[in-house]
């Protein structure tokens, strides 16, 4: 990287029309692709200096901040994101600038300030549909539900394939209860994108929703195919499967949890209610304490709860 921003300089120096100003420029354009090329793979450190580097050599160069603040939203700096996405603005004002900069604001909690800037994104262009998606996502927040519906909509429009939007806009109507749309919706969203986790995963409760608890199971299934790890997925089908009948499923599922989030309470509660069913009562006392011991307002439902199945037991 050195040796080839050298030649550049010397080239340029050579050439006796050339200023100062534009050799600066060349060579921060120079580091600005280097680090870009850091970015992508991932080395976020190295984009940064590069970045850096190339700010250092031309201050008025709105790419190289609306660079480094990609890079420090990646790294959680999001003040300073939103510092380098102003000062690109400022020097050059962009729809993506907008974006990343209501983006960062947005995992503030600043749902206004990231609607203001998607706002501008559309402004200056109206066929943005990733700006109609971001802002659907911030009206979702504040709970303008049929706003989020519409700008997934207009997202869907002028991408036909933007699988998150039909997702998107499926978690929005089923918040309005309208769970045969939500279906609809998350469907295409997997038939766009079958590894995407959240359509599965939503399209469970959807499903739930409508009583159909085995299509809820396969969903679940599939999206911990796509990650094993979900603790919610896991938990969710573990109650499923105990609402169907199937305990040793639901003991394996809660058993799961329990492996990956020791200090799950629900988890140790539910598998301390499958154990009292099946007359495990010594095993299912254990399960209580540590249930309460985690979170003790478990403690009156769990009374509740045990007494009604002891009620029910067959001697």
């Amino acid at each position: 990287m050195v040796y080839r921003c050298a030649i550049v300089l010397l080239v340029l120096l050579l050439s006796p029309a050339v200023s100062r100003s534009q050799v600066n420029r060349r060579l921060a354009m120079d580091y600005l692709k280097h680090g870009t090329d850091e970015l992508e793979a991932g080395n976020l450190d190295a984009a940064l200096a590069d970045f850096q580097r190339a700010i250092e050599l031309d201050p008025n160069y709105g790419a190289s901040y609306f660079s480094r603040g990609l890079v420090r939203k990646r790294q959680q700096d999001l003040d300073g994101a939103i510092s380098d996405f102003t000062r690109s603005i400022a020097l050059k004002p962009m729809a993506e600038t907008y974006l990343n900069r209501g983006a960062t604001l947005k995992d503030k909690g600043d749902s206004d300030g990231a609607i203001a800037d998607y706002n501008k994104a559309i402004e200056l262009n109206p066929s943005y549909a990733d700006a109609f998606f971001n802002r659907a996502i911030a009206k979702d927040a504040k709970g303008d539900l049929d706003g989020a519906i519409s700008d997934f909509t207009r997202a869907i429009e002028l991408n036909p394939a933007h699988a998150r939007a039909f997702v998107g806009r499926g978690f929005a109507r089923m918040r309005k209860g309208d769970a045969d749309g939500a279906i609809v919706d998350y469907s295409k969203g997997i038939e766009l994108n079958p590894h995407g986790f959240l359509g599965f995963y939503n399209r469970s409760f959807a499903r739930k929703y409508k009583g159909d608890i085995e299509g809820a199971i396969a969903d679940l299934s599939k999206a911990l195919e796509i990650n094993p790890t979900d603790v919610d997925a896991l938990h969710e089908r573990g109650r499923l499967r105990a609402a169907k009948g199937d305990l040793d499923g639901a003991l394996a599922d809660f058993g799961r949890v329990i492996e990956l989030n020791p200090r799950h309470a629900q988890a140790y509660a539910n598998r301390g209610m499958i154990m009292l069913l099946r007359r495990q009562d010594a095993e299912a006392q254990k399960e209580f304490a540590k249930a309460v011991e985690l979170d003790s307002s478990l403690k009156a439902t769990l009374e509740k709860s045990v007494d009604q199945i002891v009620k029910t037991r067959r001697p």
